[in-house]
């Protein structure tokens, strides 16, 4: 299905942010007896990063407790844990729509994330630091009960430093999902059986960013219980559903599914994804809790999703470099640019190419408005 150009003034949002942390994302022991840390090697030295599964967890912990995005079930096909589909789709279960999935049966389905993430990577390089540790306490207080007991020396790899991380949005991808499917299988013909027919100028009606095309038999998806979703009563949950989903037959190659979610929920989910990059989410592993609450934080919308400013980042005697930030922002991709900063910058940038503050409802309305006399806070309460 084909986006309404009209309707987005950007194809894609990207952000980058710059944040302090301990390297928290362990690898794999050394020696059975130290704790190590995922390196790369580059040539001017050796740097920690976290993984993009470590980013992607600790993102969506964040918008499951502030935001209600409830996690997608699961089934176990064999040995095989994956995505209960179609139960679970990307219209009750942002957490499909935004970070995509993958499901081999009864038929193969592959959802490729509309939002990329980079690895965070340490903006200083790992100088080999290592701590020794030991379980003292836990001897101190067999010691109390009369039990001999010798501590169980550790070691851990360790690096403290600033890290950059960016997030690539593609929002035409984001809130519709077309799955090349036996319409005619009896799970799916099951599933459908419980959902109320829906028709195409409902689907036209809320769902004005898509171009709906004839030739479609339309079903409403109903908000489930706790999907994080802004419908709420169960009245809501019908005459306003987060979604749709389309279906079409064909002969030659078995039929087509088309999952699509509504502009509202679409507006509201875009903002809550802005609003927790924007401002942080916490990062925790073996009882250390760190955050990736940002130093400086660059967001822009784009004419082609592209993570402009990840290799934008660098340090001039202490100061976040705005030559190369500028030099970026002339990049012709770029449609706006918004920042903050806590960190010091080597010369304030100019107004004209980035706007200072970020305001995630703002974008959200810059990149696609919403109708007449309707803000991303109100599409979202």
């Amino acid at each position: 299905m084909l986006v309404n150009r009209d309707k987005f003034k950007a194809a894609g949002v990207t952000a980058t942010i710059v944040f302090e942390s301990s390297a928290v994302n362990r690898d794999e022991k050394i020696a059975e007896s130290i704790q190590s840390i995922k390196k790369l090697a580059r040539r001017d030295g050796t740097y920690s990063f976290m993984s993009r599964a470590f980013i992607r967890h600790h993102l969506f912990v964040a918008l499951h407790g502030i935001y209600g995005w409830q996690p997608a079930p699961v089934v176990k096909d064999n040995t095989v844990l994956q995505f209960g589909f179609p139960d679970a789709n990307i219209v009750n279960f942002p957490e499909l729509d935004l970070f995509g999935f993958m499901r081999t049966n009864p038929f193969t389905v592959t959802r490729k994330a509309p939002l990329g993430i980079t690895k965070a990577i340490s903006l200083e390089p790992w100088q080999g630091d290592m701590a020794f540790y030991a379980n003292h306490d836990l001897v101190a207080r067999a010691a109390k009960c009369g039990t001999k007991a010798n501590p169980n020396p550790f070691s851990k790899e360790e690096h403290y430093s600033l890290y950059r991380l960016t997030f690539t949005l593609d929002l035409s991808r984001f809130g519709q999902q077309e799955v090349a499917a036996e319409v005619a299988d009896p799970k799916i013909r099951d599933w459908l059986s419980g959902l109320a027919k829906a028709s195409a100028d409902d689907v036209r009606e809320r769902v004005k960013r898509l171009d709906v095309e004839d030739g479609w038999e339309w079903y409403a998806i109903p908000s489930s219980q706790g999907d994080g979703s802004s419908a709420s009563s169960a009245e809501s949950r019908v005459d306003s559903p987060p979604g749709y989903v389309g279906v079409k037959s064909s002969k030659d190659e078995g039929g087509w599914l088309l999952f699509v979610v509504a502009d509202d929920e679409y507006r509201r989910r875009l903002e809550q994804v802005l609003t927790v990059i924007a401002d942080g989410f916490s990062l925790h592993s073996s009882t250390e809790s760190y955050g990736t609450n940002p130093l400086f934080c660059v967001m822009a919308a784009l004419k082609v999703p592209v993570p402009l400013f990840h290799s934008a980042i660098s340090f001039s005697d202490g100061k976040i470099s705005a030559d190369l930030l500028t030099e970026t922002r002339k990049n012709s991709h770029i449609i706006r640019a918004w920042y903050k900063s806590l960190l010091p910058l080597s010369e304030e940038l100019k107004e004209d190419d980035f706007f200072r503050g970020i305001d995630a409802g703002r974008i959200v309305d810059f990149v696609y408005p919403a109708e007449e006399g309707t803000s991303a806070g109100e599409a979202g309460a």
